[in-house]
């Protein structure tokens, strides 16, 4: 694998895709995609540990920044990661923090108020096929919105995933858990659980270049479907070219379109994605660094 990236997001993204969006799910960011490379192509990032066993040849870690909805309410995260693959077991453990700008409030208790979010991921995976595998990640989250109102929730991911020649795949549901409710609430909101589908297809153009074609489709357990596509071209698998487009609908990602580059050189990757095309995403964009051991 050429990295393990996370790309962050924004507590305060809560608030402007539910305004924007006729959603009821809770904890909206469970569903976002973490990942530089994957944005810069429409999302089309399945979140599944059971692709590990195929894209992981060793172990591989990253850290990265991100600056989100600078237009709206400008956040700042930071996120790291690690994964490892073992004959034919893989195993990942990656983590996304960030704030969001100062809120001042009026209670006497405290006079300003900063909204975060959290989201800690441990995947594994087994391969039962040489070209199949199964994988689960298992997530907590915790939200704070506003002072002394505070949600978290323990959810996962379940995928069915494999890789047979140029072409990888993976379907399952993503983001399933029990119904949360904020501290200051007693209604229940459902999460953001939903049916994902993902494929890609690397065409190899020349002996120095290949191009690679992404696509995912989410069905949302609350009716809303999403949909992201999008294509990376590589030189020398050392440079790299990408663009995509993501159907948002009434789900809880806005729609957009993205792009970004890459490079890789003795096992260090650098990737970067730029998102525009939406009034609620665009301006955001993200950096990560990598190193596959």
């Amino acid at each position: 694998m050429r990295k393990i990236a996370l790309f962050l997001t924004a507590a305060s993204l809560s608030f402007a895709a539910v305004a924007q969006n006729p959603v009821s799910e809770a904890l909206p960011f469970l569903q976002l995609d973490y990942n530089p490379s994957s944005i810069a192509m429409g999302s089309t990032r399945v979140p599944s540990a059971a692709l590990l066993p195929f894209t992981v040849e060793k172990l591989a870690g990253g850290v990265s920044y991100q600056n989100y909805m600078p237009e709206i309410s400008s956040t700042s995260f930071i996120g790291g990661g690690i994964a490892g693959r073992y004959d034919k077991l893989g195993l990942s453990v990656s983590f996304v923090n960030g704030t969001g700008e100062k809120i001042y409030v009026t209670d006497a208790a405290v006079d300003s108020f900063r909204p975060s979010e959290m989201l800690l991921n441990i995947g594994l995976s087994y391969a039962f096929l040489d070209f199949m595998a199964l994988g689960a990640n298992v997530k907590y989250a915790k939200e704070s919105l506003w002072t002394f109102n505070e949600t978290s929730c323990v959810a996962a991911d379940v995928f069915v995933a494999g890789k047979l020649n140029d072409i990888d795949f993976a379907a399952g549901i993503s983001s399933i858990g029990p119904k949360v409710k904020g501290s200051s609430s007693s209604e229940e909101y459902n999460l953001p659980s939903a049916i994902t589908l993902g494929v890609g297809y690397t065409l190899a153009l020349a002996e120095d270049h290949s191009l690679c074609a992404r696509a995912k489709v989410d069905s949302y357990f609350g009716g809303a479907i999403a949909a992201g596509f999008g294509a990376e071209y590589s030189y020398y698998k050392m440079v790299f070219v990408r663009a995509g487009y993501h159907y948002g609908g009434d789900s809880v990602l806005p729609t957009f379109a993205s792009a970004g580059l890459g490079v890789n050189f003795s096992g260090i990757s650098l990737d970067a994605s730029y998102i525009f095309a939406s009034d609620v995403l665009g301006g955001s964009f993200a950096l990560s660094a990598g190193y596959r051991f």
